[in-house]
């Protein structure tokens, strides 16, 4: 297949870009960063003219661009509504104007903000807490109408604490390469309460193979809206994760404990029963194994810098 990569120079679109390669599909990748490995146009999704130039002669757009940190987005949720939902909306009309139907979109657990009940099923309420989830629920709802309206073909992909190799962010504010990196530098580890906070954590191989299983089924079932929960429907505490770094790592962390955060679940976890019907797909990788994987390519990337 011939296919667009929006956002397939960031942590899931590198891992993405390389299985669609492996299975001999035909790539352009679009992102404001190039991707070290891959041929990138160097493109803001927000650009309408640009998107209009870019996305066509394609079967199908994964479309993975937007900004993530949820803390940010509370401070700046312009900035979010302007990347997100502006570029979302862009892209679309790019693919309209340009007769393309399909689209893959990575959605996001920050849709359902404080749950009412564990696990959370896919039609549960969607309340976000911040504006980095309100920006996925409005992406959703824009695929979701240009299927209704325009005979599109989407599926949204809502994964929860997606972790793995090659997850980097500047500053870094995701738990699993915060901790390891306080580890390895032997420097303070925040914990908000007791620890005793449970999630979902999503190895990085799991949430490519949805992406990939996606393909087959946008073909079977076209001009529908497909979302679903990508979970491994076992969830973590966080002194969980941690004492797994250690062990990988043979070191022990310098914990400090701070007052919870308000508005932080003690559990945050979901039903994955959806895509294991209707994706054929569930996880994989249990945390012990993507964690000794992750701590080991990033203990290498430090030694190596």
């Amino acid at each position: 297949m011939k296919i667009i990569v929006t956002g397939g120079a960031g942590f899931l679109g590198r891992h993405l870009v390389r299985a669609l390669v492996s299975e001999g599909h035909a790539l352009k990748i679009i992102d404001l960063n190039p991707n070290p490995e891959f041929a990138t146009i160097i493109a803001d999704v927000r650009d309408t003219q640009k998107m209009q130039e870019l996305i066509k002669d394609a079967d199908i757009v994964f479309h993975l661009a937007s900004l993530i940190e949820a803390g940010e987005s509370v401070e700046k949720p312009d900035k979010y509504i302007d990347y997100n939902i502006n570029g979302t909306l862009s892209v679309l009309e790019a693919m309209r104007l340009n007769g393309l139907k399909t689209l893959v979109f990575s959605s996001s657990a920050a849709i359902y903000g404080e749950p009412t009940q564990v696990p959370i099923k896919e039609d549960d309420r969607t309340i976000p807490i911040n504006p980095y989830g309100m920006t996925k629920l409005a992406m959703e709802g824009l695929l979701r109408s240009y299927v209704e309206a325009h005979g599109f073909s989407g599926v949204a992909l809502r994964y929860f604490n997606l972790y793995g190799p090659e997850e980097h962010h500047q500053p870094e504010t995701h738990a699993i390469p915060r901790f390891i990196e306080q580890i390895y530098q032997g420097e303070e580890v925040t914990v908000w309460g007791n620890g005793e906070h449970q999630r979902d954590y999503v190895y990085i191989s799991d949430v490519v193979e949805a992406h990939l299983k996606a393909l087959e089924l946008i073909t079977k079932e076209p001009q529908k809206y497909h979302y679903m929960n990508l979970s491994t429907e076992k969830p973590n505490s966080v002194m969980e994760v941690i004492q797994v770094i250690e062990e990988a790592m043979n070191k022990k962390a310098q914990i400090k404990h701070h007052d919870s955060r308000p508005g932080d679940p003690l559990k945050l976890y979901a039903d994955a029963s959806k895509a294991r019907e209707v994706l054929n797909w569930q996880s994989k990788t249990d945390l012990t194994t993507g964690l000794k994987q992750t701590v080991e390519y990033f203990v290498k990337f430090w030694q190596n810098s």
